[in-house]
């Protein structure tokens, strides 16, 4: 599975963002500010770019980096969602000059988030910090996109919003629905399954499972890998400086 890649086909680019939105790489499905900026180089001789989204989010400022990138890029830029374009990666596919979306695919926005110790003043200052990012960085990027108020994104934000195809075009965040891909979208336990990308529903509060077929994968699930635990055990050392989304 390639989690992050990019190839040209007659002219036309194309960049495809599978996995959790990381500042470093830990595991082979993280995709980072560093790599994707690697990627895009093999994307020079494009006439144009389509970017291809199926991931549920992660570190909110490596979301930004990836963001401000794709702005960058001096040539048509089309996202597609074609799965899941949850948390900060909702963020990124709007850095595109048009959003595509079809029906049977989600975009979810909601408010930044963290782990944290010490004391009351510094939980009180981290609050804070985190009430600046969702105002100064994520409500007014998605209000660039959508034209909607502040006041009602930081509602859909607070109440942890998940938008279809239809709905999301209704909103402002994306410009056009297209035909349903072929995508598997399903639940078991704690856990969604939006093609290969696995996404743990711990980390969401609201996660329309009414939308989703119920069923257990034929795989076990396979015992958490030395990478990943590591991993685990940084972002909490690290947690209050790290702010997902």
């Amino acid at each position: 599975m390639k989690w992050l890649r990019a190839l040209i086909n007659n002219k036309i680019g194309e960049l495809y963002i599978y996995g959790d939105i990381e500042d470093w790489k830990w595991i082979d499905e993280d995709v980072t500010p560093a790599s994707v900026a690697e990627e895009l180089k093999k994307l020079e001789d494009a006439s144009e770019i389509n970017i291809y989204v199926n991931s549920p989010g992660g570190s909110v400022f490596a979301g930004v980096a990836i963001y401000n990138e794709i702005k960058r890029l001096n040539k048509p830029t089309t996202a597609y969602v074609d799965g899941l374009a949850a948390s900060i990666a909702s963020l990124i596919v709007l850095a595109a000059d048009k959003v595509v979306m079809p029906f049977n695919a989600m975009l979810m926005i909601h408010n930044p988030w963290t782990c944290a110790c010490g004391d009351a003043n510094a939980l009180r200052d981290l609050a804070d910090k985190i009430d600046r990012i969702k105002d100064g960085v994520l409500v007014s990027t998605y209000e660039n996109k959508t034209g909607l108020a502040k006041e009602k994104l930081s509602e859909m934000m607070d109440a942890e919003t998940w938008l279809t195809g239809p709905e999301a075009l209704a909103l402002g965040f994306c410009d056009q629905c297209e035909e349903e891909q072929k995508i598997a979208a399903s639940i078991s336990g704690d856990k969604a399954f939006f093609d290969k990308v696995e996404v743990s529903l711990s980390r969401f509060r609201s996660f329309p499972k009414a939308k989703f077929n119920e069923h257990k994968p034929k795989d076990k699930t396979k015992p958490m890998s030395l990478a990943t635990r590591h991993r685990h055990k940084i972002n909490m050392l690290s947690a209050s400086t790290k702010i997902g989304g």
